[in-house]
């Protein structure tokens, strides 16, 4: 496990500034100080081959990645498109996307010479930064909500992680930016409020989806994520984004956000990532009334739209995915109900060829 000696620097997706290689849990610092968290890219030199590179290499790993890319040609007829896959991301070792950002990240923490990681999670990133940690003999420090799922907690706890609750989401990150800024935790999340994405190192993480979905068959024209703070939302776009500059495809697919309730299409009207647009739903996996900066670009520089969903078109899609043998949690699911929404608005075609991120395992919601 080491440091992959190609990554030159990260360059800030808001003012293009540059930074040395090294940790930036709260992102850029020029647009920090300005008022503005903006994400850090990583940038690596240019090397022979068609390898996603990454910024750790041989890192800890429990089997993450390498997910079924299924197609799903009952869904595309019923839903007037012309191709449609579920890229299954439920069969990961902790039942989430999440081990793939938690694979590079706790490695990143491991190498830095932390001893602990600090998260503040609705359950699938604690139970995915808590499986990893105890793979690598790390402490982690997860903070949940009162309304977190028991068997997501119990995980959780199973893996050794001690866990915090508070009232709601805001209150998390005040205890976790404790954690990171004074007592030397490794930043397993964003704790900033205004959020920036979680620490560019671990988001790295999500690229090799894009390749993963390209060696199935599947060249989408579109891609529909699930998505709270965007990291998984932009971590694709940097996959998809390297196979592009790379002359591995000609054209990006349109990334689209699902959310329960207007976050992204508010802040796009305002121009400003920064707003609170509170709701409540059951989809707790992409709850929170805060986006990022991350998002907004991953739409913008993709083509992609955000697509709001109802807990009701949500459960259906749910259901119509159970009879059919997957199992999706509620956030995932809505995914499956984005597609009409975005056929009825002419988005999508009987030519278009979609790809829905199945973000999490139903059954322990």
């Amino acid at each position: 496990m080491q440091m992959n000696p190609g990554l030159t620097g990260l360059r800030c997706i808001r003012c293009a500034s540059l930074w040395p290689p090294g940790d930036y849990p709260e992102g850029c610092p020029s647009c920090l100080s300005a008022g503005h968290p903006a994400t850090l890219e990583c940038r690596y030199e240019a090397v022979g081959g068609s390898a996603m590179p990454l910024p750790v290499l041989n890192p800890i790993t429990l089997g993450e990645g390498g997910t079924p890319c299924l197609a799903a040609p009952d869904l595309a007829q019923a839903e007037g498109v012309g191709q449609l896959w579920l890229k299954c991301e439920s069969a990961n070792p902790t039942g989430s996307h999440k081990d793939r950002m938690a694979a590079q990240l706790v490695s990143r923490a491991y190498l830095a010479g932390a001893r602990r990681v600090a998260a503040a999670s609705s359950g699938n990133a604690g139970v995915s930064i808590a499986a990893y940690c105890a793979a690598a003999g790390l402490q982690a420090d997860i903070a949940i909500t009162h309304h977190c799922p028991p068997l997501q907690r119990q995980a959780m706890e199973r893996f050794g992680a001690s866990l915090r609750a508070f009232e709601d989401s805001l209150a998390r990150w005040p205890y976790v930016e404790n954690l990171c800024r004074n007592e030397g935790a490794f930043a397993g999340t964003n704790y900033l409020n205004p959020p920036v994405g979680t620490h560019p190192y671990g988001v790295e993480g999500y690229k090799p989806i894009a390749q993963e979905i390209l060696d199935a068959g599947a060249m989408p024209t579109d891609i529909i994520v699930p998505t709270a703070r965007g990291d998984l939302l932009w971590g694709i776009f940097l996959g998809w984004q390297h196979l592009h500059e790379t002359g591995r495809i000609a054209h990006m697919p349109r990334l689209h956000a699902i959310e329960p309730y207007a976050r992204l299409s508010q802040a796009i009207a305002t121009g400003d990532a920064r707003g609170q647009w509170e709701a409540a739903t059951e989809q707790y996996s992409i709850a929170g009334g805060t986006c990022t900066l991350q998002s907004l670009e991953a739409l913008a520089r993709s083509g992609g739209s955000p697509v709001e969903v109802s807990d009701a078109a949500a459960t259906q899609a749910q259901q119509r995915l159970h009879r059919r043998g997957i199992s999706a949690e509620l956030s995932s699911a809505a995914a499956l109900a984005a597609v009409a929404q975005l056929r009825h608005a002419g988005v999508l075609d009987a030519e278009s060829s979609v790809v829905l991120m199945v973000t999490s395992d139903g059954r322990r919601g």
